[in-house]
């Protein structure tokens, strides 16, 4: 099991190499994901619940982003 020092030195590593310009967005995107899963994993309390982020079935996808913007 990898424990809190580890999971830090890797969240400092990837926040290291977001400070690269030359980074594509995908990239950018995919590294600014796993900084937040690791972040979340250190501090759960930061979880949003499943209702803020998944749509209901039936809700058409403008409503929701309506929605998004609201919240």
């Amino acid at each position: 099991m990898i424990d809190r020092e580890a999971i830090s030195t890797e969240l400092a590593e990837i926040e290291h190499m977001l400070q690269d310009t030359r980074l594509s967005l995908d990239t950018r995107f995919a590294l600014m994901g796993a900084s937040q899963a690791l972040r979340h994993v250190l501090d759960p309390e930061t979880w949003q619940s499943a209702s803020q982020n998944v749509l209901s079935s039936g809700r058409r996808a403008d409503e929701a982003a309506a929605r998004a913007t609201r919240l």
